[in-house]
């Protein structure tokens, strides 16, 4: 399924505009949209457009995340795991949204993930983008790295809370540390992924515009 005339002429324009910039420069459109190129013709993908839709207000109103502040003390002393919760709820509020409108998750304080739903989803995306997602060592790798940052950064606050409210915040904070870096690495995957058919279809213009449709 190709992407409609006018999504094409301005995948076209900024395939122009990163070779004019060089290499590294980025896509030259906002995240939902190369999600929606990434995941296009994809059941994953008419999913996450009705998701989309669906979490907007919450998807504009999030706050942006600071892994260090979750866990650090204040002139207040030191959080308390609802804080925590209420913190962590804040950050994610539009992520976790979609994931339920996707039915990747049933409740928002589960850790639980619906595995089946989840890899049926990802199974339809572009092999170049799934296999990255499905990939249980990085997404392991970025999740341990995540919570440790945050842990390190806590000072000696974690080790004040009793053994059920250190259960709550190890909860609270696997969470984040799951949603953030699967959104992380979503958005990555996808930028290369669109990257890569942008300059393909780019130079498959060109090509035609020099040489001419091919003869049939």
């Amino acid at each position: 399924e190709h992407p409609p005339l006018k999504m094409r002429s301005i995948i076209v324009l900024c395939a122009a505009i990163a070779v004019a910039a060089g290499e590294g420069y980025g896509v030259c459109m906002d995240p939902m949209e190369v999600g929606y190129l990434c995941t296009l013709g994809t059941s994953m993908g008419a999913k996450m457009m009705e998701a989309a839709h669906e979490c907007s207000g919450d998807m504009h109103t999030q706050q942006a995340a600071d892994h260090r502040s979750l866990l650090r003390s204040t002139e207040n002393g030191c959080p308390s795991p609802r804080e925590i919760k209420q913190e962590v709820k804040r950050h994610l509020q539009g992520e976790i949204c979609v994931l339920r409108q996707l039915g990747w998750v049933d409740n928002y304080w589960r850790t639980g993930w619906n595995n089946e739903t989840i890899l049926e989803d990802l199974s339809s995306l572009p092999g170049e983008v799934s296999y990255f997602l499905m990939d249980e060592s990085i997404m392991g790798e970025c999740v341990d790295d995540t919570m440790e940052y945050i842990y390190s950064s806590s000072g000696d606050c974690f080790g004040t809370y009793s053994e059920n409210g250190q259960a709550k915040v190890a909860d609270a904070i696997e969470l984040y540390a799951r949603v953030t870096c699967f959104s992380s690495t979503f958005e990555q995957v996808c930028e290369d992924y669109v990257r890569n058919k942008v300059y393909y279809m780019f130079y498959s213009e060109m090509q035609e515009s020099t040489n001419g449709p091919a003869m049939k």
